[in-house]
């Protein structure tokens, strides 16, 4: 099979047409991000092309800008209503006008679309893009840019979960519907074109301290050197994500920027000014409230590998770390689901060891990813009224069904879900929407990155109280009112950072500037049904550094916060988010970019089927599941169903596909072993096959908490002995107590202390269990944790 070389296919053949280079330009200034993509094509056949380009974006980026530049002619795009920017460009091609058109999949929030029609025989042509976004930010003070480069195929149900059906266990056809495994980044892998690159350039303000790896750049962001950028420049393969991850040092107080508005007679939203205020809570909530935690876990086939792994160790550290006063249940799910407990049950020595069973004998065998129903179930067990809900969903997020998902979760009641999405090409939407309407926080763990410290971080975020039913309250010039964006502010965490915008209904150049910087925001809101408020300084000088503010950045972020808000709402705002889509030339998902150049003249080749691709990329209702018709060797035009012409999938997924992950299991194995029964509750665990867990070896961290007792203490044995690089009968004549247990307790934690410092999120609750089993000893006023640390030191 010969290998396509890029992305932009011709829909009349089965040719791609040739990438000569991407080029990728990041501008990173405090939290956000601005990003210009330039693909650079040739068509080198004697015909004039249609072409289609299907892209990743993070779902919560806001894409201001696309151009293409082709004959040494300029066509911008603008947006406008969706069918209306459809009819202007079918009409154009089909006049013979080069024209240009780029949406949302209306299927997946985080997917684009491109259209180029009439690209002329023998020419170059240059399609730009533009887009804005927050970096993601974590409670230890680092940022996250993620650059996707990868797509991978979304999975969908033939059929659609409705609140009216019920799973059954004996529902042969659903059996029979979780063997037929969707295709997964591992089956198509090796049709991504290795010789394609990508050229990255960075510009970082306040940036210093750069390193850099294969696919990730690690930096610190200084807030005193903001107005110094540093540039670093990178190639890139294709095929591979690529992040960046930032140090922010100086940032912990409040900070708010002012950016001005353009007099824009086409704007009013870009005419008025934008405030950014960012901050983090510190506030101390005493009251500790006992948990229900429930862990969700994706075991698809397409968590194989190493990813499967990750979430194994990471269930271990959670469960090891939950607090003694809590219940708990594990739900796993793939194309069927099957919880460890019919509900949870309280956590104790005997569930623990059910846990733990289940567990180690976890590998990526249940199929396809059907979250709906998993999740459903989990809701049916009502929250008890003495125990706050906390539900960890771990999944590398391939589906498409993201709406049905968010609308079953907003409904939820003393129920708060945190998600984290696993490996390259995981959907944005999936895991930013769920968390956003389950009143959680969203994590995102690519392939090369620690899962363990970033759940870990989370799970303590979650047995403390969040500030809910916030309110914001502007102490502003009389003549000056703001309006919240988002309107409805969500969760607030102590200790994490929170960006809010607002817009000011009066121009901040006109306000009297002996009062600036005597301006506040006071945040106010419950603490599990405790008052807490605290004051914001506000400060109208600030403002974006360097020539930012060209691109309004503010304004499209908030702009593209409020379209998003409009979306979760799920009401009737549909007109409410065409006219301020079209205003601020941000596309959502009832508009579209549309250029076209009426100065060219061309006919196009084969048009026969417009709608196309529509019904190959999965945008028509009659069209189910993408990976059954990627898969399918034959196309048919019937509108009731669909399918490609072979090797449609290799065209459309050839510069997005992940490197290839190491797995043990074949293809084959892991379709038949996805006939597990469906919904299964049974309170005995079941071996599933280990063979997935060959040659993967544990970490001392995990294996250290693995031999943790569940009352907090260590036992001493030969294997302990070889973890901590000490002989058994040194390590008893060393004892400064006449309790071994108490003597080798003290040692694991001064060796995490000692070892493992920079990893402590990992560790540090379950040093707060062994730290408390301690205290309940007789320590014969020995320093136990000192004495311990001098001899591990010896």
């Amino acid at each position: 099979m010969d290998l396509p070389k890029c992305g932009l296919v011709s829909v009349s053949s089965d040719q791609s047409v040739p990438v000569k280079k991407i080029d990728i330009e990041v501008s990173i200034q405090g939290f956000i991000a601005n990003v210009r993509s330039d693909l650079h094509y040739i068509n080198d056949s004697d015909e004039n092309l249609e072409t289609k380009f299907l892209f990743p974006l993070d779902s919560d980026s806001a894409v201001y800008k696309f151009e293409a530049e082709i004959d040494g002619r300029t066509i911008v795009a603008e947006v406008q209503e969706k069918s209306q920017a459809r009819r202007i460009y079918h009409d154009a091609i089909n006049d013979g006008h080069t024209a240009m058109y780029l949406s949302e999949s209306e299927t997946a929030g985080d997917l684009f679309y491109m259209e180029l029609g009439n690209l002329p025989a023998r020419t170059a042509a240059k399609l730009s893009f533009s887009y804005v976004q927050e970096l993601d930010l974590s409670r230890d003070k680092i940022g996250t840019f993620m650059l996707p480069t990868v797509i991978n195929p979304r999975y969908m149900p033939e059929y659609t979960p409705t609140d009216e059906q019920h799973v059954d266990e004996d529902d042969e056809n659903l059996s029979s519907q979780a063997q037929q495994t969707p295709m997964i980044a591992a089956d198509v892998e090796t049709l991504y074109n290795s010789e394609s690159k990508i050229h990255l350039t960075i510009h970082v303000s306040g940036g210093r301290n750069l390193k850099e790896f294969e696919n990730k750049m690690e930096l610190e962001i200084l807030a005193d050197s903001i107005g110094n950028v540093m540039t670093a420049s990178k190639e890139l393969n294709p095929g591979t994500e690529f992040s960046v991850s930032i140090h922010y040092t100086g940032f912990d107080k409040p900070r708010t920027v002012i950016e001005k508005g353009k007099n824009d007679p086409k704007s009013a939203y870009l005419s008025s000014d934008i405030l950014m205020v960012s901050f983090v809570p510190e506030i101390t909530v005493t009251k500790d409230i006992p948990c229900e935690f429930i862990f969700v876990i994706d075991r698809s086939a397409s968590m194989r590998g190493d990813r499967i792994e990750k979430a194994k160790e990471t269930l271990l550290l959670l469960l090891k770390s939950l607090p003694v006063n809590c219940i708990f249940n594990i739900v796993s799910f793939g194309s069927t689901y099957k919880s460890l407990f019919s509900k949870s049950k309280q956590y104790n020595e005997e569930n623990l060891m059910k846990a733990l069973k289940l567990q180690k004998s976890m590998s990526a065998n249940m199929g396809g990813t059907e979250i709906f129903k998993p999740l459903k179930n989990v809701f049916k067990n009502k929250p008890s009224a003495s125990y706050s809900r906390q539900i960890f969903l771990l999944t590398d997020g391939m589906v498409y069904t993201v709406p049905k998902i968010v609308d079953l979760v907003r409904k939820q009641k003393n129920t708060r879900i945190f998600t984290f999405g696993i490996g390259d090409g995981c959907s944005t939407q999936l895991i930013r929407d769920v968390a956003k309407a389950g009143n959680g926080k969203p994590t995102f763990v690519k392939d090369n990155d620690r899962l363990q410290s970033k759940v870990m971080s989370v799970l303590r975020s979650s047995m403390t109280c969040g500030i809910t039913n916030v309110r914001l309250d502007w102490n502003m010039p009389e003549d000056c009112s703001l309006i919240n964006v988002p309107e409805e502010v969500h969760t607030i965490f102590p200790g994490e950072k929170n960006i809010l915008y607002a817009i000011v209904t009066e121009n901040v150049s006109k306000i009297n500037q002996e009062r600036v910087g005597k301006y506040s925001l006071k945040v106010s809101g419950e603490a599990h049904y405790v008052p807490v408020e605290f004051i914001v300084e506000v400060d109208l000088n600030s403002k974006m550094p360097g020539n930012a503010e060209d691109s309004s950045p503010l304004h499209r972020l908030a702009a593209k916060l409020q379209l998003s808000e409009m979306v979760m709402q799920n009401s009737e705002t549909e007109n409410r988010m065409i006219t301020l889509s079209i205003d601020v030339n941000i596309p959502c998902p009832h508009t579209a970019f549309v250029g076209v150049d009426k100065e060219s003249r061309r006919i196009i080749v084969g048009l026969e089927d417009p709608y196309l691709y529509m019904k190959c990329f999965g945008l028509m209702e009659s069209y189910s599941d993408l990976n059954t018709a990627l898969d399918t060797a034959s196309f048919s035009k019937t509108k009731s169903a669909p399918t490609p012409k072979r090797g449609l999938k290799e065209r459309i997924f050839s510069v997005f596909l992940p490197k290839k992950r190491k797995s043990t299991k074949s293809h084959a194995n892991m379709s038949a072993s996805a006939s597990s029964q469906n919904a299964k509750n049974d309170d005995e665990v079941h071996s599933l096959s280990t063979e997935e867990n060959e040659g993967h070896s544990l970490s001392a961290i995990v294996q250290l908490v693995d031999k943790q007792k569940f009352d907090g203490s260590w036992k001493i044995d030969e294997d302990l002995c070889r973890i901590l690089g000490k002989p058994l009968d040194k390590i008893k004549k060393a004892t400064v107590v006449k309790d071994i247990d108490v003597w080798v307790t003290a040692m694991v934690v001064a060796f995490f202390r000692k070892q493992f410092a920079q990893q402590k999120a990992e560790w540090t609750m379950v040093e707060e269990k062994a730290e408390n089993w301690l205290k309940t000893k007789d320590l014969e006023e020995k320093d136990v944790l000192h004495e311990a640390l001098t001899f591990l030191s010896s």
